[in-house]
């Protein structure tokens, strides 16, 4: 009975996986993340330092991720973890990137692209 259980919560886990990672369809599902207009009132240079900041923390993610390995045990572990706020950090670049352009800032380089899998 406990093996069932432990089946089940891997394929779904896995099932999850798979709806949260790339794909044509992850920026939309990456804007479920932020809140409308969030970065609405920053200035050019707090686009561009908060965007180095989540980039950064986004670079970690994916590192941590990575270093979490590509068994089935470690994409588990990856997903639980850290999947949801790697799609965040992705989210909030994209729309810092829209409000830089809506502002005619600096354009906000593509930092804190999906880890290579």
């Amino acid at each position: 009975m406990m093996r069932v259980r432990i089946v089940a919560l891997f394929a779904w886990a896995l099932a999850l996986a798979g709806c949260s990672t790339g794909g044509s369809d992850a920026g939309r599902v990456g804007r479920v993340f932020v809140a409308p207009d969030k970065f609405l009132l920053y200035t050019c240079p707090q686009l561009e330092q908060s965007a180095r900041g989540v980039a950064d923390r986004r670079k970690r993610l994916a590192q941590l991720m990575a270093k979490a390995g590509t068994t089935p045990d470690g994409r588990l572990i990856s997903v639980l973890a850290y999947q949801s706020e790697y799609t965040e950090t992705g989210a909030d670049l994209d729309e810092m990137r829209r409000v830089a352009a809506d502002k005619s800032c600096k354009p906000i380089a593509a930092l804190g692209q999906t880890p290579g899998r």
